[in-house]
């Protein structure tokens, strides 16, 4: 008997904490340890964006309402690193991605 193994197509992202310490090794290359990092996701309607972290130029370009994933980790010198993702509220698309090193966005 023959059984076919099928490879998963959907690849969704998870934004949690590990994904979080996995991009900023990958991106930063900074080792982060998990449970150093803080992060909520949180269903909003635009008008409850704050404005300091996501432009208005951008948020009214945003899905309403939106689901926004949000990450601290301060490391031991004192740098805060801040990371916000807008997905919709399946968690499927990603619709905006800021980060932000001591309040200054970076690429």
């Amino acid at each position: 008997m023959y059984h076919s193994k099928k490879k998963a197509t959907c690849k969704q992202v998870i934004y949690d904490g590990v994904w979080f310490k996995e991009e900023m090794l990958r991106r930063w290359r900074k080792e982060i340890v998990l449970n150093e990092v803080g992060f909520e996701s949180i269903l909003l309607e635009r008008d409850e964006v704050n404005e300091d972290l996501i432009p208005l130029h951008e948020i009214q370009t945003l899905p309403n309402p939106l689901l926004a994933h949000s990450f601290i980790y301060v490391e031991d010198e004192g740098d805060e690193w801040i990371c916000v993702v807008v997905t919709d509220e399946s968690n499927r698309f990603n619709h905006y991605e800021a980060w932000l090193k001591n309040n200054e966005e970076i690429k």
